[in-house]
């Protein structure tokens, strides 16, 4: 097991800064999921806890023990890592055995092991075969025994199934995080999937720009996001603007209540809410609002509403959804949370 700590690191390659002062705590056989666009320094992040690449400025330790700065690198072979990349990488002229022999140490009871993981990972009865003969999602565990073999304290997922299609890759990284969290064996996962990273992390760090924008539990990012740009990387979100009045917002959608993380002076803002707050009633209490169009697609319905000069697109259950060309109530569930100096974006 082992207790992360990455202080102040910054990353450059050439004139373009790749990372700009990352700091995260994770605490030994928890997982935490990097959020982020391409190209935001996910991967770069998790090369330098890995010791693919030197750190320049910042510490990484592992239990207090300072594995990379300007001064100390410990080599990738030393540090008790297993990666697994987006591509599994398997040898194709070796069999899922061979594979996993492959990154066993020497002394190691090999055999013993190499079964132990097989069981581990859901491949028995595979052993013998060659990577050729497996499915993608099989292709992807045997990548995932490989790395796990060694009994590595800490488990760096750089988008492993990100060839699979959705539920699948949904399903084997639940599956994959069940895995490692019952080994104890901490875990730092790369997606570009917020649905994947609600799923299986215990903290979230969305990523942006080189920048940790926010870490904190799924529940609290998705809910109580730091600024727009994590709603927005998050998952859907309705921008309206406002006026913040102590602990409540006026907008278009009424006078909403605040969550208390809320740090905004009164006064102009940004109101953010998800579209799943909103609820609707044909009377009743809230805003009037007019059913524009309706598109059946299936389990869920898109409705495009307007409520004076504003227009909301909203993804309903087909069951709940309003009829076209309805006039109706909404009411928002919950609360929100306003923002300053922002441009409204829908």
């Amino acid at each position: 097991m082992a207790h992360i700590t990455v202080s102040d690191v910054h990353k450059r390659f050439g004139n373009t800064q790749v990372l700009r002062g990352i700091h995260l705590d994770l605490p030994q056989g928890s997982v935490l999921a990097l959020l982020g666009p391409s190209g935001c320094g996910k991967t770069t992040l998790l090369r330098l806890i890995a010791g693919f690449d030197p750190l320049e400025q910042g510490r990484i330790a592992f239990d207090e023990r300072t594995i990379a700065s300007p001064k100390v690198f410990v080599p990738p072979e030393r540090r008790g890592i297993g990666y697994v990349p987006q591509e599994g990488t398997l040898f194709p002229h070796l069999t899922v055995e061979g594979n996993i022999r492959f990154g066993l140490p020497r002394h190691a009871n090999k055999q013993t092991r190499i079964h132990e993981v097989l069981a581990l990972t859901g491949l028995e009865g595979l052993g013998e075969r060659f990577p050729h003969e497996l499915s993608g999602g099989q292709q992807q565990r045997v990548a995932l025994a490989r790395a796990l073999a060694p009994d590595p304290g800490l488990v760096l997922l750089d988008e492993p199934f990100n060839a699979l299609d959705l539920d699948l890759r949904r399903s084997m990284c639940e599956d994959v995080t069940s895995m490692l969290r019952r080994m104890g064996t901490t875990a730092v996962l790369v997606t570009h999937d917020p649905g994947e990273a609600f799923a299986v992390s215990d903290q979230l760090a969305a990523m942006q720009a080189g920048l940790i924008m926010q870490c904190a539990d799924p529940e609290s990012v998705y809910w109580q996001p730091a600024n727009p740009d994590v709603a927005r990387l998050t998952g859907s979100a309705i921008f309206v603007p406002g006026e913040v009045l102590g602990t409540t917002a006026m907008c278009a959608l009424g006078t909403l209540p605040l969550h208390p993380s809320t740090t905004i002076d009164a006064g102009p803002a940004l109101v953010m809410v998800r579209p799943e707050q909103v609820q609707w009633a044909a009377t009743g209490a809230g805003v009037p609002a007019h059913v524009d169009r309706r598109s059946f697609r299936g389990d869920h319905t898109l409705v495009q509403l307007t409520l004076g000069e504003l227009c909301l697109d909203l993804r309903m259950a087909s069951l709940s959804a309003p009829p076209p060309d309805a006039d109706i109530r909404l009411q928002i569930q919950g609360e929100c949370m306003a923002y300053a100096n922002e441009v409204n974006r829908r």
